[in-house]
């Protein structure tokens, strides 16, 4: 599996210029996209709007894999993520079909790599024409 995350121009505004939008999409043809863009792409900027914000969930996750802690329940707008020893649970809440899904069930490794790339995305200038190109396993 492949995202693309990138920052996507969205005009421009009257008072702050030129205005972007932090982007996380499913790479073309990958089989078994959506279930990636639906409970991946689509919930990074909900839970994690900053830099800060991966570390902190970067942190969760590194605390269940290195035993410190057996399960985290964490997220926001919406999105609660259910990291435990087994991986993470992308519940999204404002529809009772996205909740408790097999297909929302990711390795601590895929979310871990997910978020530290994100993060990157984040740190680079707004309007970079950078593409980060993310796989997965």
């Amino acid at each position: 599996m492949e995202l693309k995350f990138f920052h996507h121009f969205a005009g421009n505004h009257p008072v702050v210029g030129e205005v972007f939008y932090e982007m996380a999409q499913v790479s073309p043809g990958q089989a078994g996209g959506a279930r990636y863009e639906l409970y991946v792409c689509s919930v990074l900027i909900a839970i994690a709007q900053y830099p800060a914000a991966c570390d902190r969930l970067l942190g969760y996750l590194t605390s269940v894999m290195n035993g410190t802690e057996q399960s985290i329940c964490a997220g926001g707008n919406d999105v609660v993520l259910n990291i435990d020893t087994t991986g993470v649970q992308v519940d999204i809440s404002i529809n009772d079909d996205w909740i408790g899904q097999p297909d929302s069930k990711f390795t601590l490794q895929e979310w871990q790599k997910v978020l530290e790339n994100w993060k990157y995305l984040l740190e680079l200038p707004q309007g970079s024409d950078e593409i980060v190109l993310v796989k997965l396993s």
